[in-house]
Order: C-alpha cells, then structure tokens, then sequence
C-alpha cells in the first residue's frame, strides 16, 4: 500500500501536475487502509487514478498543437476522461475545423490492455492494400488510411501505437503530404513520455 502512494505521488510530482484532487483521495485510502475497510481503499486508490489520469489529460491538451495547417482547434469540443474498467484508462480528444469541409480531430487513449492487441496489427506490413501505408510520426510507426466517398472526397486516418496507448489522427478535405506533416506537428514523444 504504501509502496503504491509513494509511486503515485512521485509520478505526479515528475510531471509537475495538480494533486490536491489526488492526494485527497491518497489520504481517504490511508484511513481506509487503517481501518481495515479494504474495499473502501480500493475505491479511495481508484479515484486518485481516475484523477490522476485527468490531470495527465489536460497536460496532454496543453501540449497538442492549436493549428492543425489552416485549421483551429474547437475548445468547446475538447473532451478529457478516465474509465477505470479493465479495457480502457485515459482518454483525450481535440477537434479542429477549417474553411469549407476540411476538419481534423484526434483522440489518444491510453492504458488499455486491448490496445496491444491493435498495436501487433498496426505493425503488421500492409502489402496489398493501396489505401493503407507504413509512415513515420516523429520516431514512432505509423499506418496513413485513404478513404473516398461516393463523391471522391477523400479522408485520411493516421493510427499511431505507442506503449499500451494509440493516437488516432482523421482529417477531411487535404492532400496526403498535408495529413503526414500535419501528425508530424504532433509531440508524440513528450506526449508518451505524460503517459508512461
């Protein structure tokens, strides 16, 4: 118990990150975990996570960039969560919109034992399919999807595996070399380095 607190609270005070939300559900694990009620102290470490988690998140928006090329992003449509269920932790959604119909948006999530299942996939060789191709988003491999509708708009997804976390990148309405830099913009590396 005490060696989880000591983690805990030196993994918030690394990343410099709010803990007064955190540390009061320390403190209602400590006195649980006095008292015997394990089950309340499972429940007090769960909420310190969940907060935890949040705190990371808004770290994460603080860092993903304002411009995706010439669109801005929508602040009103920004979204942080945790689930604390077994298939997901962190989760962090940024949406952007341009002129006409370009719009982007990106979701990372994080801390999902599922996820490692999608990362052996995504490092698979995509042979054969000319909508699917092998990129590099900073030091990280990544798998660029083409998609046309039945007007010939085209749409691209940019999924990145880092860890037991992915980035999911989707943009509407710009050329491939457009979508590529516009991930590139993306500080994946300091981003990993939040979430582990």
């Amino acid at each position: 118990m005490k060696k989880i607190i000591i983690l805990i609270l030196l993994a918030m005070g690394m990343q410099g990150l709010p803990a007064q939300e955190v540390e009061s559900s320390l403190g209602e694990a400590r006195q649980a975990w006095d008292k015997g009620e394990l089950e309340n102290t499972r429940h007090a470490l769960q909420q310190a996570l969940y907060e935890l988690d949040i705190a990371i998140g808004k770290e994460i928006l603080k860092l993903l960039p304002e411009n995706m090329g010439t669109m801005q992003y929508k602040e009103e449509k920004e979204e942080v969560g945790s689930a604390s269920l077994g298939y997901a932790g962190l989760y962090v959604s940024r949406a952007y919109a341009g002129h006409e119909d370009t719009d982007a948006s990106l979701q990372i999530i994080a801390d999902s034992p599922l996820l490692a299942g999608v990362n052996a996939l995504l490092a698979l060789p995509v042979i054969g399919d000319p909508n699917r191709k092998r990129i590099r988003v900073g030091t990280y491999r990544a798998v660029l999807i083409k998609s046309e509708d039945d007007d010939g708009a085209l749409s691209w997804g940019v999924q990145v595996p880092f860890g037991a976390s992915l980035l999911n990148f989707s943009v509407n309405g710009v050329t491939e070399k457009e979508v590529v830099d516009m991930a590139n913009t993306i500080p994946l590396e300091q981003i990993a380095r939040l979430i582990q």
